[in-house]
C-alpha cells in the first residue's frame, strides 16, 4: 500500500498564498494547504468586515503533501533556492500510509449526542435511540453536522422550546440541522434558507433522509414577505448584523429571535446592532459561544 508524506514548513516572510502559487509547480508537491498557528478553536481566518485575514508566515504555517518516498531536506532546499529564502524550514514531517478515505470518514463520524433525549447519526449508522430523537446527517458535503457549539446550543434550545403551534424560518441553513430539528419537534411550519446552492443540495438530501416536511429556499428566491413565530440564525456576526432588517421583518408581533453564531467577546455588538429594535439577551453559552434571544414588540 503507498505511503504518503506531510512536511509542514514555517516560512517567516512573505504572504503564503502567493508562495504556494509559486512552488505549485514543484512536481513532488502533489498539494499545499496553509494552516493557523493557532489553535483551530481560537483560529480566526477573516477580520471582523468579513474579509479574509493575509496569511503570512508570521501567524500562518505550510504544509505540503508528498510521497513518503521524497528527502524533506532536498525538497526544502529546491524550496529555500527557489524563493530566495534561507529562512524556511522544516518543523515537521507526518508518514501515514494510503487508507479506504471514505470508510475512514464513516468511523470518524459515528454519534454526536446533544442531550440525553436528542442525538445526531450519519446514515450509516442504525438508529436504536428508541426513548429519543435522532437526526441523520449525512456529513459528505460538510455544511454542519451538530459537532459545534454554536449548533448544539441552537438544538438544545429547539427541543427545549418546542410548540407545535409556532412557524420557524432558519437563516443559513446549511446542512438543515436545525430546519430538521424544527420539524422533528413538532413545529407547525418550518423553512430554510440560505445562500449556498451546495447547502441547498445537501439540505435536501438531509430532509430526506429524515422524512421531514420542510421548504428550503436559496435567498435570491425566497419571497420575504411570510412571517414567522420564530427566526433562528446561526451564522456569523458580520452575517448577522447585514440581515438585521430581514431578520426583525420576519417576525411576527412578539415572535422570537434567535441568534447562534457569536463569540462571548461580540455580544455587546450584537446588542447594539438591534437595540432599535429589541432587547437581546443571553440565554446560553458554550465554549465561549453565545446563544441570544430577542422579541420583537412592533408590528413593522
Amino acid at each position: 500500500m503507498p505511503a504518503w508524506k506531510n512536511i509542514t514548513l514555517d516560512i517567516p516572510k512573505g504572504d503564503l498564498n502567493s508562495i504556494s502559487e509559486k512552488i505549485s509547480d514543484i512536481n513532488r508537491v502533489l498539494s499545499i494547504t496553509i494552516t493557523d498557528k493557532i489553535d483551530e478553536p481560537n483560529s480566526k481566518w477573516f477580520d471582523e468586515d468579513g474579509n479574509q485575514q493575509p496569511l503570512l508566515g508570521e501567524t500562518h504555517l505550510m504544509k505540503l503533501l508528498t510521497s513518503a518516498s521524497i528527502n524533506s531536506d532536498i525538497l526544502n532546499n529546491d524550496i529555500r533556492k527557489k524563493l530566495e529564502d534561507e529562512t524556511i524550514s522544516i518543523l515537521k514531517e507526518e508518514i501515514f500510509e494510503d487508507r479506504d478515505w471514505i470508510q475512514h470518514s464513516k468511523n470518524q463520524f459515528r454519534e454526536i449526542k446533544i442531550t440525553n433525549t436528542l442525538r445526531i447519526l450519519p446514515p450509516w449508522v442504525a438508529d436504536k435511540n428508541e426513548n429519543g430523537t435522532s437526526i441523520i446527517i449525512d456529513p459528505g458535503s460538510g455544511f454542519g453536522t451538530g459537532s459545534h457549539p454554536t449548533t448544539q446550543l441552537c438544538l438544545k434550545w429547539i427541543e427545549k422550546n418546542n410548540d407545535p403551534n409556532s412557524s420557524l424560518i432558519d437563516y443559513g441553513c446549511g446542512s438543515g440541522i436545525l430546519s430538521i430539528a424544527a420539524n422533528k419537534f413538532g413545529y407547525a411550519r418550518v423553512v430554510g434558507v440560505d445562500n449556498d446552492h451546495q447547502a441547498l443540495l445537501n439540505a435536501e438530501r438531509n430532509k430526506d433522509l429524515n422524512s421531514s416536511d420542510i421548504d428550503f429556499f436559496h435567498s435570491n428566491d425566497y419571497d420575504h414577505n411570510e412571517s414567522y413565530d420564530i427566526t433562528i440564525a446561526n451564522i456569523l456576526l458580520n452575517n448577522i448584523i447585514s440581515l438585521r432588517e430581514t431578520l426583525i421583518s420576519s417576525l411576527k408581533k412578539n415572535g422570537i429571535l434567535i441568534l447562534s453564531g457569536i463569540l462571548e467577546e461580540q455580544a455587546s455588538d450584537i446588542i447594539d446592532a438591534f437595540k432599535s429594535d429589541m432587547f437581546l439577551s443571553i440565554v446560553d453559552h458554550q465554549e465561549g459561544w453565545l446563544l441570544m434571544k430577542g422579541k420583537k414588540i412592533n408590528s413593522n
